[in-house]
């Protein structure tokens, strides 16, 4: 049995996020420092663990034009001047591929309140991580982050965001594409009808 949050209702499919890290300890990319390349170290091992899931819907990533939720899934960069995450073009040569979870993005955590600022997302979503319990949250983990599909298209070319136990959005020289301080939490939709 899993756990999952709903952060989405569109009618009649739900997209939910699994309430702890689906894996941990894995790197975002580790061939290379190369975010332009995508997820495909996490995306590939994720798509291995969840493979055989039932009841949920198949989710495709396709170049240069996958939207979730009506935003594009790369390319977001902070703003130091107002704090806010704004989203600009895609920017990866990631293939498309199908799967049975995903990734959250920037702009679904942004959705949901999360901000640069320590303790701006709600308490489920860095719940599960090593210091949530300093945080808010109510249980300790394994690691201190979780991937998002997200690299910046400024500052470094080598960082991805991720949500930390801190309660926020971050990227920096912790973020590197090939760290393994950092797990997946699985992203996927269901109809209402298989409830």
């Amino acid at each position: 049995m899993r756990y999952f949050y709903v952060f989405h209702d569109d009618g009649d499919t739900l997209t939910l996020q699994q309430r702890e890290n689906t894996l941990d300890n894995i790197a975002w990319y580790g061939e290379a420092k190369d975010p332009k390349k995508g997820p495909l170290t996490v995306l590939a091992a994720l798509e291995e663990t969840t493979k055989d899931w039932s009841n949920v819907l198949d989710q495709t990533y396709k170049m240069g034009s996958t939207v979730f939720l009506t935003n594009s899934y790369t390319g977001c960069n902070k703003n130091n001047t107002t704090d806010e995450i704004n989203c600009l073009s895609n920017v990866y040569t990631l293939p498309e591929r199908t799967g049975k979870a995903r990734m959250i993005t920037v702009q679904e955590a942004v959705n949901l309140g999360c901000k640069w600022t320590k303790n701006s997302c709600p308490v489920w979503m860095y719940n599960y991580l090593y210091s949530s319990i300093t945080n808010g949250g109510t249980v300790k983990g394994k690691v201190t982050s979780y991937w998002t599909m997200n690299v910046p298209t400024s500052d470094s070319s080598t960082w991805v965001w991720g949500i930390h136990d801190n309660g926020n959005l971050y990227y920096g020289s912790y973020n590197q594409t090939d760290s393994t301080n950092y797990g997946v939490r699985a992203v996927v939709q269901i109809k209402k009808n298989y409830l």
